[in-house]
């Protein structure tokens, strides 16, 4: 169904799948994409071709370079060497439109998740998904940021190793978005959410609606 390389199948074939599964629900128009981790395209090239118009933010030099080879001769596609933070703030608004919002994130994904719908006015139904690795960093070293998810603060355990996201990541996952949802005033009409890395990473999409 998709050409993947062999070392990118236990990731980005479930990626892709997970995108193409609710896709083809045909819940949204295929008129905007937005992949604000876009990196050298690999998930918009095989997936978001024949929307109306795509847009894709890389920040990275190298990985944009290779971004503008793969889109050379696409003629909806918009190219964005800039860091997605700085376009959600400083370009968003001026889309015309939106059905799928892509967020593959590193680690956490929700600073700017949290940035796009503090800049984009929800009027239709629109796909979001997202990579959160951020418990997997947290393995790595990086300290717990409750606020991260919406989360309050946690004087007990923001310096370390917070037994409540090991014990339930997803929960944590799923609470942001129910708080994102009072907070803007969506429906979550659908959350879909696969796992890698003994549940370290989480894959997800959404089908969200205006209220």
């Amino acid at each position: 169904m998709f050409a993947t390389r062999p070392r990118d199948n236990s990731s980005l074939l479930i990626k892709l799948l997970l995108r193409q599964s609710l896709l083809d629900l045909g819940a949204v128009e295929r008129s905007g994409a937005l992949d604000l981790f876009a990196g050298a395209g690999e998930i918009a090239s095989r997936l978001y071709l024949d929307f109306q118009e795509i847009h894709l933010v890389e920040q990275d030099e190298k990985k944009f370079r290779r971004l503008e080879q793969k889109f050379l001769n696409r003629k909806n596609a918009r190219l964005w060497n800039a860091d997605n933070r700085e376009f959600l703030q400083q370009k968003l608004r001026a889309l015309p439109h939106l059905s799928v919002v892509d967020f593959d994130a590193y680690g956490s994904p929700n600073r700017p998740i949290q940035l796009f719908f503090a800049n984009w006015q929800l009027k239709s139904p629109i796909l979001v998904f997202a990579t959160d690795g951020f418990i997997l960093a947290r393995v790595r070293g990086l300290g717990f940021a409750p606020e991260l998810y919406l989360a309050g603060p946690d004087s007990k355990c923001a310096g370390g190793h917070d037994p409540v996201l090991n014990r339930n990541f997803e929960l944590l996952v799923r609470s942001f978005w129910q708080e994102l949802a009072k907070l803007y005033n969506f429906r979550i009409a659908l959350f879909k959410i696969l796992w890698k890395k003994r549940k370290q990473v989480a894959y997800y999409g959404l089908l969200i609606e205006p209220r």
